[in-house]
């Protein structure tokens, strides 16, 4: 009997304890978050740096952090907002793991600027001119965030994102 009851004297405590953490984790201020960001998206760029370094990517991020390197030049005109380009892709993280890729996935088809997909392709695309193939390398708040895209790519992934601008 004695036993029992402190088996769930401890199951009580703990639960209690649980509950208790996380509504201190809920709890942070503005602040803090702030703070946090800040130190995520420093890290996120050394990251990057490294990769772009190891990779021989000859890339510099613009101001909101997307790292563009022009593999081949295309000769056509400037891609404009709201123009609709398809564009053929692979997309990887920066460890290699491969997540989707044209060949496979089909071409995708996108309305510049209309926030149809991440949001690094509406800032890189105007960037670009039809025919060029580029790697773009993705802070994760211009890509999928917090939460992924609820299919293969999970929380807070720095992206690869090679594209060629095919129409």
């Amino acid at each position: 009997m004695r036993s029992t009851i402190f088996i769930i004297l401890c199951i009580v405590i703990l639960a209690a304890g649980c509950k208790e953490e996380k509504q201190q984790r809920r709890h942070m201020t503005k602040a803090e978050l702030i703070e946090y960001n800040t130190k995520l998206v420093k890290r996120d760029s050394a990251f990057i740096s490294h990769y772009c370094y190891a990779q021989g990517l000859d890339s510099i991020p613009n101001k909101q952090g997307l790292w563009i390197t022009i593999q081949e030049e295309g000769d056509g005109e400037y891609v404009q907002d709201k123009e609709m380009v398809d564009i053929a892709y692979r997309i990887s993280d920066i460890t290699g793991k491969e997540y989707y890729n044209s060949e496979r996935d089909g071409i995708k088809h996108i309305t510049v600027g209309s926030g149809q997909d991440i949001m690094a392709l509406d800032l890189a695309l105007p960037q670009l001119k039809h025919g060029t193939k580029a790697t773009l390398i993705i802070m994760p708040d211009l890509a999928y965030g917090l939460m992924g895209d609820d299919n293969k790519i999970g929380s807070r992934r720095i992206l690869r994102y090679d594209i060629e601008i095919i129409k």
